[in-house]
């Protein structure tokens, strides 16, 4: 009997203003119990911000409020990518 295995994606926008990128990654956990929005601020280079959420929805909505806000304050989106059995990134440096 062969068992499949689905393997997980990755959401990943990347924002750009200046020299400063943002990263911002959709996800499940290591689990699979939860879904992971997670966010490397460029002012904070050594901390990735995650919040987690139990509905795809409501983590959808709370990454469209964080895009409203880095594009209301100069940033733009430089690429998207959707990437299958990915792990989401930890923070990385800006520029």
């Amino acid at each position: 009997m062969t068992m499949c295995v689905p393997e997980s994606r990755i959401l990943r926008w990347t924002f750009r203003r200046a020299e400063d990128t943002v990263i911002c990654e959709l996800g499940l956990n290591s689990d699979d119990s939860a879904y992971e929005l997670r966010l490397n601020p460029p002012w904070d280079l050594h901390r990735t911000t995650k919040e987690v959420f139990d509905d795809a929805m409501q983590a959808f909505q709370r990454h469209a409020a964080i895009e409203r806000v880095l594009i209301a304050e100069g940033w733009m989106l430089e690429g998207f990518e959707s990437v299958i059995g990915a792990t989401l990134a930890h923070a990385s440096s800006g520029g």
